[in-house]
């Protein structure tokens, strides 16, 4: 701890019972002693004394590499509390984490930010492998920006053992390395058929992990996949976790979700592993963000029931709804055949796909069976709203309703003479003599309000669109770099006409863009003109860019450790160097670095000896540095290196990307005699609608997802060749000339 005190415990009078008179729905308050401990050596000597129905009260202020281990022996009519002073203003920090083993004990009030955990958790409800929490709760709890400095370091935040275990508003915001934010294990017999209660806590933002490991919350793993845990996750508020593709991983059997809300989250509701689980009474919000999916189906006896999804555009393992295809015989950790699955009375609203049978290949070719899909309700206006992988005769589609003819291929019934109206609870219901008031999400749904989660002291991310003001500065550096230490996030600089150099990179850690007036030249220093930082959301509009380095890109993003990924975006931008020999790159990365996505927007580039990109991926053991990368509408001419390297290795499943477009652009010289373009494992590909001349080669491969994947409808001449192949290196039929395919 920074700060120093007397060594022994005192009594707290007057605040301690102040405070636990205003939250009176904390149990066991009657006639207690509470132990106000100011250092680590007091808190040893309060936690010898305790006993139940007291309270051992950490002072506020910075706790610093503090290993709490609380272990202690309550009653259900009298816990023993382990609180904040003020809840907020106990920080833990350094190397922090904390132990619990026992019985009926409460921790309520605590934030761990800024530092990490010396272990693999954070939050253990467990003291070792002997001693488990049991009837315990977790209570007004922040973790937040708490990360190991590699994020290949796997660590969870809260790892639940024991049972009876209670977890509730909780705050836990921004983890960006390897691991899930909260597991449940099942891994010893203490820890099966748990009855654990995981509800009103907040889920806040966790950035695109770039790798396998990223969930929000993991019930189980496959090892113990066939026990009953018995979990109940209800009334929790996920905002815009964005880690990989599960959000919630069901790893176990016998677990209820029920009555969440998933807001703009990019990634779905898995059942993993395991059966006889339940999703029901859920509620989507995807307002059209990319990725965002809803529930995905795998193994028996599943049960999707009265959910709302809404705005959902994820296709393919993502769609708003999936039905897996299963390997035969499946090990435990691949994926079990979807047999007795209940899919009914769910309302998709405004969704891009719903899949059946997907994943079906080779491997995955057991198709579902003796599964039922009933009184839903479907609506897109989407012309392919339905994609089907493989047989689906083993799914019942009956009593289905929708407002497009394209869902008739699973047996719904398109109905007309019908209108859509949003409830006061925020959802949209079809009215109608032709709707049955049976048919999709029941009225009575609630979403949980975000105010409603987490502690009430955490003031929580914002959401939506940040807007901001313009700035107009003269073109100096001085009055640049002194616009974007003021900007606001979301600020506009706009500059006026004329020429800045630049004698150090500028940094950008916020949303900001910059923008030319007319005529704006930025000149580079020699080792770059932008360092983007964690967070960074950079624009650059209407301005020319000046590389004077060799080999320093003139974007870079920067950080050796991950903590959040960045992004970037440039629209009617010119590039131009001195150099003749080389030059670095528009935008190169450390491995460290995510960028979530890069577009280009009407780029011109000419005689310039170099690339465009260095995102490789390479020796990065399938991590990678950029989810998407998307160019169009561009011109580029005389590129030596072709436009460089981006993509991935491996074949996990997990992750969103890499994917990329090149659309409606002309390439002119670009790397004749050499490799135009190089793409490695990209899993979402368009090369369509460009003018390609007097170029080299489009070598690419594709990865495991790899749909939608369109090549093709491009102008070319015979000097340019294509080679794509498949996931595992065979080659692929393919064409840049001629109609998309």
């Amino acid at each position: 701890m920074t700060r120093k005190r007397s060594n022994g415990p005192r009594i707290l009078r007057g605040a301690v019972a102040l405070l636990v008179a205003v939250f009176v729905w904390l149990p066991g308050i009657a006639s207690a002693s509470d132990f106000l401990v100011t250092d680590q050596q007091g808190y040893q000597a309060a936690l010898e004394r305790a006993e139940p129905g007291d309270r051992i009260v950490l002072a506020n202020g910075v706790w610093e590499d503090f290993e709490i281990v609380f272990e202690a022996t309550g009653t259900a009519d009298a816990p023993i509390y382990l609180m904040a002073e003020t809840p907020g203003d106990v920080v833990l920090t350094g190397q922090s984490n904390l132990r619990i083993g026992g019985e009926h004990l409460v921790v309520w009030g605590l934030t761990f930010r800024d530092g990490y955990s010396p272990t693999s958790e954070v939050i253990s409800f467990r003291r070792d492998s002997q001693t488990l929490a049991n009837h315990t709760r977790l209570v007004e709890t922040v973790i937040e920006n708490y990360n190991q400095p590699d994020r290949e370091t796997q660590d969870s935040w809260v790892v639940v053992y024991g049972r009876e275990n209670r977890i509730d508003r909780n705050a836990f915001v921004g983890k960006t390395n390897r691991g899930p934010t909260m597991v449940v294990r099942l891994n010893s017999e203490g820890s099966q058929n748990n009855n654990h209660v995981i509800e009103h806590n907040y889920f806040g933002p966790r950035a695109p992990l770039g790798g396998n490991g990223g969930e929000t919350l993991r019930i189980g793993v496959s090892a113990y996949s066939r026990i009953n845990s018995g979990t109940i996750v209800r009334q929790n508020y996920f905002d815009r976790c964005d880690g990989e593709v599960e959000i919630i991983s069901i790893k176990s059997e016998g677990n209820l979700i029920t009555e969440n809300v998933f807001y703009e989250s990019r990634g779905s509701v898995v059942f993993r592993h395991g059966g006889r689980n339940e999703v029901s009474r859920n509620v989507f919000f995807g307002n059209g963000v990319p990725d965002t999916g809803g529930i995905r189906v795998i193994n028996d006896n599943q049960v999707v029931r009265d959910n709302y999804l809404e705005g959902l555009r994820g296709r393919k393992f993502l769609g708003a709804l999936v039905v897996m295809n299963g390997v035969p015989n499946s090990p435990e950790n691949r994926y079990h055949q979807v047999d007795g699955a209940l899919i009914s009375n769910n309302s998709f609203v405004d969704v891009l796909e719903l899949g059946f049978a997907v994943g079906s290949d080779e491997e995955r070719s057991a198709v579902p069976i003796n599964s039922e899909m009933t009184a839903n309700i479907l609506l897109s206006d989407e012309s392919e709203p339905v994609a089907i992988f493989d047989d689906v005769s083993g799914i019942s589609f009956s009593g289905n309703i929708s407002n497009n003819r394209r869902f008739d291929v699973i047996g719904s019934t398109a109905v007309a003479g019908f209108s859509l109206a949003r409830a006061e609870n925020g959802l949209v219901y079809m009215q109608g003599d032709a709707v049955d008031g049976a048919v999709g999400a029941p009225r009575d749904l609630q979403p949980v309000a975000r105010s409603a989660t987490g502690p009430r002291y955490y003031e929580k991310p914002s959401q939506g669109t940040i807007t901001g003001d313009v700035i107009e500065v003269e073109a100096s550096e001085a009055a640049l770099l002194q616009a974007v230490a003021d900007a606001e996030p979301g600020d506009t600089i706009l500059v006026g006409p004329g020429e800045i150099a630049i004698s150090s990179p500028i940094e950008i850690a916020t949303p900001v863009a910059i923008a030319g007036s007319e005529g704006v030249h930025i000149m580079s220093a020699s080792d770059g003109l932008f360092r983007l930082l964690a967070g960074a959301d950079l624009t650059l509009r209407n301005v020319t860019l000046h590389q004077a380095s060799a080999d320093t890109a003139l974007i870079h993003a920067a950080g050796e450790q991950y903590r959040g990924a960045y992004r970037l975006n440039i629209e009617d931008v010119a590039l131009t160097t001195d150099r003749v020999d080389s030059v670095g790159p528009l935008l190169g990365a450390d491995q460290a670095t995510f960028a979530q996505i890069v577009t280009i927007a009407r780029l011109h580039v000419a005689d310039w000896p170099g690339s465009i990109i260095d995102l490789s991926g390479d020796g990065l053991d399938g991590w990678y540095l950029a989810d998407e990368v998307r160019i169009e509408d561009s011109h580029f001419s005389g590129l030596a290196d072709g436009f460089g390297r981006f993509g991935r290795e491996g074949r996990d499943e997990s992750t969103f990307g890499p994917r990329f477009s090149l659309t409606g652009s002309r390439l002119e010289a670009v790397a004749e005699g050499g490799v135009a373009l190089d793409l490695n494992g990209i899993d979402q590909l368009h090369v369509t609608d460009n003018r390609i001349v007097a170029s080299g080669s489009f070598e690419i491969r594709r990865r495991v997802l790899g749909w939608p994947f369109e090549i093709g409808a491009n102008d070319v001449d015979d000097t340019v060749s294509l080679t794509l192949r498949g996931v595992d290196g065979e080659p692929v039929d393919a064409t840049l000339a001629g109609g998309a395919q």
